[in-house]
């Protein structure tokens, strides 16, 4: 990253209004790609990234790489039942930031993917089958000269969707 790539001409302050943070936008790529995940349209999803894209996701420590890969998760992702609500949706030429509550409802093709994953469950997965929960997310991602997604970095807090986990 350059320092002209921070140049204030290019980043915007965020005004909670606007038609960025409202569902279906398409004012970044990355809204786009969440968007699509949520209505199930893999297809537009996978549009949004490059082949060779890399994902790294802070609470389980874990980078994916590779559009297979990463289809795989959105897949899973997509069978949650999502209902986001946008934070910030922001994007310079190179960089942006997505922030948003994640809220869904367990479902079996997640429980499914979370086991073959290895993910740490508090107790037996199947007791939260049908359960609704709630975190804040918040993704950084490059673009790439072509305006798809290269690179992104995912945040979130995982004990704290097991905490709401009965």
């Amino acid at each position: 990253m350059n320092a002209g790539d921070l140049n204030s001409e290019t980043v915007k302050s965020i005004d909670l209004s606007t038609e960025a943070l409202k569902p279906g936008s398409r004012a970044t790529v990355f809204s786009t790609f969440i968007w699509a995940i949520v209505s199930g349209d893999i297809t537009t999803a996978e549009a949004q990234i490059t082949d060779d894209i890399e994902w790294g996701m802070m609470p389980y420590n874990k980078a994916i790489k590779g559009k297979d890969q990463v289809v795989s998760w959105l897949k899973a992702g997509s069978a949650d039942k999502k209902e986001p609500i946008v934070i910030s949706n922001v994007a310079t030429k190179n960089w942006g930031v997505f922030e948003y509550w994640n809220i869904g409802t367990i479902s079996e093709e997640v429980i499914k993917f979370g086991n073959e994953q290895k993910w740490p469950w508090p107790k037996d997965p199947n007791s939260f089958l049908g359960q609704k929960y709630r975190v804040a997310q918040c993704f950084t991602y490059h673009i790439n000269p072509d305006g798809k997604i290269d690179f992104m970095r995912q945040y979130l807090d995982t004990g704290s969707v097991w905490a709401q986990l009965k």
